[in-house]
């Protein structure tokens, strides 16, 4: 008898684990890649409202996955929220502004992204952005 209860306890804990972090709600800024990079939530990913329904049903197909939504101002995070709950998401959270969530205590950070050069210079050896060889 011990040792069914000694081999069922591996799977189960496994399975604890999986739903704690399924528990956990996922950050999505909604706002434009410009707006994500000058500050995004710590923990955040970046889907933009514009493909939110195609993004996000790439990356959490389970539609029992939390997920708090929020942009700059609020509004394309409820837009976003609204087309999520049309697609069958249970747990969506539109959580409104950045702002508001800083106020609350929550970390932001700016995006590990590095900045695009547009301009051509003859001077600096450079051709949009391209180091001469």
């Amino acid at each position: 008898m011990h040792h069914r209860i000694i081999a069922f306890l591996p799977s189960l804990l496994l399975s604890l684990s999986f739903t704690a972090m399924a528990a956990k709600p996922v950050w999505i800024d909604v706002g434009s890649p410009e707006e994500y990079a000058r500050e995004h939530l710590t923990d955040a990913v970046h889907i933009p409202h514009t493909r939110i329904a195609q993004g996000v049903t790439a990356r959490y197909p389970d539609k029992n996955t939390p997920l708090n939504l929020y942009d700059r101002g609020g509004n394309r995070a409820r837009q976003a929220s609204e087309a999520l709950q049309v697609l069958g998401y249970r747990k969506v959270m539109d959580k409104g502004g950045l702002a508001s969530l800083k106020a609350g205590g929550l970390a932001t950070r700016q995006a590990d992204v590095q900045p695009v050069l547009t301009q051509t210079s003859t001077e600096s050896g450079t051709q949009a952005g391209i180091p001469a060889q």
